[in-house]
């Protein structure tokens, strides 16, 4: 199977604007702070994400579709786990069985070619579900044997969060850290130590702007709907025509 073998694009279009809509009904809003640099490369990159919740694959949907609509974005899935959701392996998902050596050989001659294509491949090498404030950053080293001998591949860090602050809904807070060299041949554990410390600090930056709450540290790519809603938020809208003013529904000014 190569890169483009198991991927259909209207299956892949259409799973990834479900993901995006779910993203846009579940936050209150996206931001994202720092410079974003791997935003403007235009090569393979392997974005290496935390993994703290449920939501992190409709995050990368999100962010393949806003910001490398040039290229096709891919991830990996647990087979056994996208057997019973086969439309997703058309729509970017690789499957991967860690305890099957030869699951493991396709993946990674998969993974390699969807590289050299230059497209994205997003994954979260903790494995396991993982609070933000988790440390150290431990990551399984697999990604490091992918990246080993493929040309111009860059490693980026993405930190993401998802804090309420004074809204009903959370916030989807991200961080893109500087893409991580890969020297030709470099041993794999030295690639993942150097993963882990970048992982770390994206991960400490945004937690310093998120502690904050302040929404000017952040670019903000989508603002949701506010207020509580319902007969609550019909009381104050009439109350604030009576007052002849115009009614807010956000808790921030």
């Amino acid at each position: 199977m190569t890169a483009s073998g198991g991927r259909h694009p209207l299956v892949a279009a259409l799973v990834s604007r479900g993901m995006r809509r779910g993203i846009q009904r579940g936050f209150n809003a996206v931001r994202l702070s720092g410079d974003a640099e791997a935003l403007r490369y235009r090569g393979p990159l392997v974005v290496c994400a935390n993994h703290p919740g449920w939501w992190d694959p409709a995050v990368f949907a999100w962010l393949q579709h806003h910001f490398f609509g040039h290229c096709h974005g891919y991830g990996p899935m647990e087979a056994a786990a996208l057997r019973r959701y086969p439309l997703l392996e058309k729509a970017g998902l690789i499957p991967v069985n860690p305890n099957d050596p030869q699951s493991l050989r396709q993946f990674v001659r998969v993974t390699r070619d969807v590289l050299q294509q230059g497209h994205v491949l997003w994954i979260t090498p903790q494995g396991d579900f993982a609070d933000c404030r988790v440390r150290p950053v431990r990551l399984q080293p697999g990604f490091a044997h992918l990246v080993r001998h493929v040309p111009s591949v860059r490693l980026v860090p993405l930190a993401i969060e998802y804090p309420f602050w004074n809204e009903n809904r959370p916030e989807l807070l991200l961080r893109f850290g500087s893409p991580v060299p890969v020297g030709d041949g470099e041993r794999v554990r030295c690639v993942t130590t150097r993963m882990e410390a970048a992982l770390r600090e994206t991960m400490d930056a945004l937690a310093r702007d998120a502690y904050t709450r302040d929404a000017s540290r952040f670019v903000t790519f989508v603002q949701g709907r506010a207020g509580i809603g319902g007969l609550y938020d019909m009381g104050r809208r009439a109350l604030q025509w009576g007052r002849r003013k115009n009614f807010q529904p956000r808790h921030d000014p």
